[in-house]
């Protein structure tokens, strides 16, 4: 069940002040052991809570009813020999009473727990990998990133999410075009026929299967997790590098909440911006249902300068949503929840630059706007089933992506000189995904789950080239149909060895078939195409654990990642296909990867230390790759084999209401050997994987009166070179940049107000992304960062 630990009403863009911490909430924790009801009342209570001190505790009574959350954590504990100290009106920390024991009388609704001064590190519960598990439990490299934190560092979208997370790279082609990277596997900057690297998951929605990411604006949002290495054996095709989860806040039928933020920005030598959001929590039928609404609009300011076209700052975006999400109870223990989320982001025009002309600016005959819009709806129904607990998901997705491009400097087809010739890409996806699965309640010897999945995908991608003056006039179009569908079941059971250690198997047995239609058209000639494959296989993974106390585990794990292959087709009816040692091939192979991992995890100073270190290899075999042909039109090859090998640091400390967090990556990936058939050079590394990369983060809060907070935050991002892409001829460099944030807030219990500066030394480092396809190999192309920017932000709650 993906839910979370650490929950109020915040957001990671535009975090309300406060929150009800003594809320009411229904509970039903089943008796056992009292770090198994603990982490089931943790979840319940959308709280955070500290179990490293828990060895010793009796087994919990369990309880049920309707309380606060320090009622209801007392009533857990009682009889245990253990007690709870309140860090904040979230968190909490499990320790052993001191002996000898007093006798615990039954707590009244509403029992305080007393606050701790110099509090442990909160412990997040990751949903990622299907079941609800302790981050340092977990055997796993990933990532959490609570609202708290996120909203102080200042994530609001996925490319802020890669500065403060290890082996993490996002494409900055810009907002609704960018590819998530993870572990330096990286497939290229360009986004066309090949499913995606890394699985982008809302709640229990998977949201692209070979589009960009829809780059959902990061409000309400509870949490966000990273794992990395391949998750095929639970996710499938598409989790090559790993998955990305993004955990909304749910509807919570105990009382009303409500909050509105404002935000405004201005930039050094571009346009300002601003956002407005809300957030509406509302109890439905006496308290036994809830919804939840939140709606936000922005407009980011545009930097670049088009002297082609006589235009200043042409690379303004606009970007706007509405998320709901409604919960009730059923009956049999039962509960159902449906919501919907819809964004849309319109971009003036593309955000590179050519040097040779200004460090922001360019000269095109064209604007290059883009579009991209998201649709996604899902029903969930979850409760016991034969003794366990089970889930069904059923959810449509529908994602529509327009892009323009100049093609008028080196147009793929002849035309008249000096004419403005324009490039649209259209891309309509439509899917159906129903998901069910079983997990074994209880904390037996052996903990399992086991599904089924399926989804069936259309996606409709055109492609025309026109002269754009005098009058609009077609040159060539293509209109391409792909069916793909998608069966599997999967399954992973984690077995209790004894004396700290354990042992868990798991894998994906799936099968998916790919239909694709082509009609392609141009100057009088036309070539159309039609064929289908389907692939059988498996996708395992093994892990082996050992954690000799608490405060420490260490692991193992080798796991399988694949994508499945497919057809090129081509805009031009007169393009080769299948030449002898040469590309385009009509037909490129799936891919698969194998990675194996060693890690470990440290708690210390009483949780308030924790270290998280992991050493990975991957070997990568028939890499696929949209590349670009000399016209400057897409393709998908298949480049050869890589592997990559590298360490990975996490590390957080926390004293009083200081907080700091440092993490690194070092990494070597590289092409081992070439398909003759395609121009690269081994001497390459992986595009866009840079063989180093860091940041470090500084939080400091403190009251200064009764009734309000003030708080600093600094950060500082520092992303390695690599290059942009497989070519031999161009390959050209990028990255070696670093970023700097700071920021201070004022917060009370209704009211908070914020001051930042992003990119504060005003570095224009050259980004990871492409500008123009049909000019990129005779004219020098860079994507620079963002100028700084300053911003405030204001947040009321009701």
């Amino acid at each position: 069940m993906r839910r979370f630990l650490l929950a109020s009403a915040i957001g990671l863009a535009a975090a309300p002040a406060g929150a009800h911490a003594d809320a009411r909430s229904v509970f039903n924790i089943p008796a056992g052991p009292v770090k198994q009801a603990a982490t089931t009342f943790a979840i319940q209570g959308r709280v955070s809570i500290d179990l490293s001190d828990t060895a010793g505790c009796e087994p919990s009574r369990g309880f049920s009813g309707h309380a606060s959350a320090p009622a209801a954590l007392k009533a857990l504990l009682a009889g245990t020999g253990c007690d709870a100290r309140r860090i904040d009106s979230k968190a909490y920390q499990i320790v052993r009473r001191p002996p000898p024991p007093p006798p615990v009388p039954a707590p009244a609704v509403g029992a305080e727990i007393a606050a701790e001064p110099s509090p442990p590190l909160s412990e997040l519960v990751v949903v990622a990998t299907r079941r609800p598990t302790l981050a340092d439990r977990l055997a796993y490299s990933v990532s959490v990133i609570d609202e708290r934190s996120g909203a102080a560092r200042g994530v609001k979208d996925a490319n802020d999410l890669a500065l403060v997370v290890p082996a993490m790279t996002v494409t900055n082609l810009g907002p609704g075009r960018d590819k998530v990277i993870l572990r330096g596997l990286s497939d290229g900057p360009l986004t066309g026929q090949t499913q995606s690297m890394v699985g982008i998951y809302l709640d229990d929605v998977r949201l692209t299967y070979n589009a960009p990411d829809p780059d959902l604006l990061m409000i309400d949002v509870a949490q966000v997790e990273v794992l990395r290495g391949p998750q095929g054996a639970l996710y499938g095709a598409g989790s090559l590098g790993g998955v990305l989860q993004l955990t909304t806040h749910r509807p919570d039928p105990t009382g009303f909440d409500a909050w509105v933020a404002a935000s405004a920005s201005t930039m050094r030598g571009g346009e300002g911006g601003g956002r407005v959001s809300a957030m509406v929590n509302a109890p439905l039928l006496g308290g036994r249902a809830a919804a939840r609404i939140v709606a936000y609009a922005e407009r980011q300011g545009g930097y670049i300068d088009d002297r082609g076209q006589a235009r200043s700052n042409v690379n303004s975006t606009r970007r706007s949503g509405l998320r709901t999400l409604l919960s009730a109870p059923l009956a049999g223990g039962w509960s159902a929840e449906t919501g919907a989320a819809i964004q849309a982001i319109t971009s003036d025009d593309t955000q590179y630059a050519n040097p040779a002309v200004g460090r922001y600016a360019r000269r095109n005959r064209l604007a290059e706007p883009h579009d991209n819009d998201f649709l996604a709806a899902h029903l969930g129904l979850k409760g016991p089933l034969f003794g366990q607990d089970a889930k069904l998901t059923l959810a449509t997705v529908r994602h529509d992506i327009g892009s323009r491009y100049d093609a008028s400097a080196a147009p793929p087809v002849a035309a008249p000189s000096n004419a403005a010739v324009a490039f649209d890409d259209k891309n309509h996806v439509e899917a159906v995904v129903a998901e069910a699965s079983l997990a074994s309640r209880g904390r037996g010897a052996i903990q399992w789950q086991a599904g089924a999945f399926l989804a069936r995908t259309r996606q409709g991608r055109d492609g025309d080239l026109t002269i754009q003056d005098p009058q609009p006039s077609l040159l060539a179009r293509e209109t391409r149909r792909d069916v793909l569908g998608e069966a599997a079941l999967f399954g992973e059971a984690i077995g209790d060895l004894g004396h700290g250690w354990s042992l868990t198997v798991g894998g994906r047995l799936f099968a998916t078939s790919t239909e694709v239609s082509s009609l392609a058209s141009s100057l009088g000639g036309t070539a159309a195409f039609r064929d289908r494959q389907s692939y059988v296989g498996f996708a395992p993974k093994a892990v082996v654990s050992f954690a000799p106390r608490d405060a420490m585990l260490f692991y193992v794990q080798a796991a399988e990642g694949y994508r499945a292959g497919g057809f090129n087709t081509a805009l031009l009816p007169t393009q080769m296909f299948d030449t002898a040692g040469g590309e385009p091939q009509r037909r490129y192979d799936g891919d698969e990867l194998w990675s194996f991992e060693a890690g470990a995890k440290l708690r210390l100073l009483d949780g308030r230390l924790r270290l998280r270190a992991a050493a990975f290899a991957a070997t990568w075999k028939n890499i696929q790759s949209d590349q670009l042909l000399p016209s400057g039109l897409p393709y998908t090859a298949n480049l050869g084999n890589g592997r990559n090998m590298g360490l990975e640091f996490e590390g957080s400390y926390v004293q009083g209401g200081l907080r700091l967090d440092a993490s690194f990556l070092l990494n070597k990936p590289e092409l081992e050997s070439v398909n003759p058939a395609f121009p690269g050079r081994v001497d390459l590394s992986l595009a866009g994987a840079p063989k180093g990369s860091a940041a470090l983060g500084v939080d400091y809060e403190r009251a200064f009166s009764r009734n309000w907070r003030i708080g600093w935050n600094g950060g500082l991002s520092y992303v390695g070179r690599s290059s942009l892409s497989f070519d031999a001829d161009t390959a050209p460099s990028m990255g070696g940049y670093a970023t700097a944030r700071a920021a201070m807030r004022l917060r009370s219990d209704r009211l908070s107000i914020g001051l930042s500066v992003e990119n504060l030394l005003d570095s224009s480092g050259d980004t990871f992304a492409y500008g123009n396809p049909f000019t990129l190999k005779f004219s020098r192309q860079a994507t620079p960062q963002r100028p700084r920017s300053i911003l405030i932000e204001i947040t009321r709650r009701y």
